[in-house]
């Protein structure tokens, strides 16, 4: 456990968290695989009946976006329920959004870059319209002036909404001053009702803001209070991994729907906390491969589309198969392993050294030094 602990970010870190996330990532990539193997495999593959399940789960699959935003929700929310209500340090802005500037710029600014000269080089696309499409990403700005995902890489949309939300964020950390635990719960939950109700009726046309997704970053404020401002610490029981395996299930195989969608949070709380209160939930969720690739969850969601979009190429001329399951099995055996690789290389390479808070500052003294030395 210590060596996962300086793998990962330090004093702070939760194991259960980054387990949950790497649920979250897998869902995306299992979406993404089965969408790829839709829109560029050979055509009348269909599902066994016997594996329905499978489609339904897979084509569920993109619910692990809003699983990434409660996480964000609990994670940003965590400081100010420490300053207002567990006499912490409080909260500077200033540190606060330099923080996750130094923290998470480096691997998005770069990704964007491959992706950019990966579409002008691989797919001729000219420089001239891919530009615009680039300088909108870079600020974050594409979701609103394009209404569409990015030209460069599509998954960045979500990335658009947690900036929203981070410049938010400060301003909800005021509800954990609300002293009563009960009221504050209470205003937190109708919140997020409120913001639920305005998802399902404006959902399509706040697809790209915050609005069509506020409900789930407001059940990682609810999250953090339920988990961190306990009276009485609930202990592990086996009846948390019950209502873990009734909420995961409805996670993915509730239909689709404005409906469904905008009263997702109440069935993802539950659960989260199962994975902290459930005697093997807990003890899932903090499995070092599945907590590992969790931590690494961000390198692998940027570069994911582009490393299955390319491999597909070779892959899909791949025979063997006579149905949808058997293709999709197939590219998950050779895909998945490749996309977790290039993206724990990335991890490595570019992420974790910015997890260091004072990696500028070091940056900069050994780049002085180097010229002093000239």
């Amino acid at each position: 456990m210590l060596r996962l602990r300086r793998i990962t970010s330090g004093a702070s870190w939760i194991p259960q968290i980054d387990g949950l996330r790497f649920v979250a990532i897998l869902s995306v990539l299992m979406f993404h695989l089965g969408g790829e193997v839709n829109a560029r495999g050979p055509k009348n593959l269909a599902m066994p009946r016997n594996f329905e399940w499978l489609n339904i789960v897979q084509g569920n699959g993109d619910r692990g976006v809003v699983l990434f935003f409660v996480i964000s929700g609990y994670i940003l929310a965590r400081p100010f329920l420490r300053e207002h209500r567990l006499e912490g340090h409080p909260v500077k802005l200033g540190r606060y959004f330099l923080r996750r500037l130094t923290r998470l710029e480096p691997p998005y600014i770069l990704s964007l870059l491959i992706f950019t000269f990966a579409e002008w080089q691989v797919n001729h696309v000219a420089l001239r319209t891919l530009l615009p499409h680039l300088l909108a990403s870079l600020t974050y700005t594409h979701n609103v002036i394009y209404s569409a995902p990015s030209l460069i890489s599509f998954v960045t949309w979500s990335l658009e909404i947690e900036v929203q939300f981070y410049i938010l964020a400060p301003l909800l950390g005021n509800l954990y001053r609300i002293e009563k635990t009960a009221l504050r719960r209470a205003t937190i939950a109708v919140l997020m009702g409120v913001m639920g109700i305005v998802s399902m009726h404006l959902g399509d046309r706040m697809h790209g803001t915050l609005l069509g997704y506020a409900q789930y970053f407001l059940a990682g404020f609810l999250l953090a209070d339920l988990l961190e401002y306990p009276r009485h610490a609930p202990r592990q029981h086996w009846l948390w991994d019950v209502v873990s395996v009734a909420a995961w299930g409805g996670v993915f195989f509730l239909p689709k729907g404005a409906f469904v969608m905008a009263w997702l949070p109440l069935v993802i709380i539950p659960a989260y906390l199962a994975a902290f209160y459930g005697r093997v939930s807990n003890w899932f969720f903090r499995q070092p491969f599945v907590a590992l690739t969790g931590g690494m969850c961000y390198s692998i969601y940027l570069l994911h589309m582009l490393v299955i979009s390319t491999a597909f190429r070779v892959v899909k001329h791949l025979h063997g198969y006579n149905d949808g399951e058997t293709m999709l099995l197939q590219q998950v055996v050779l895909l998945l392993p490749l996309v977790l690789l290039v993206g724990a290389v990335y991890f490595v390479l570019i992420e974790r050294p910015c997890m260091d808070p004072e990696w500028p500052q070091k940056l900069w003294r050994r780049l002085r030094g180097a010229g002093q030395e000239l």
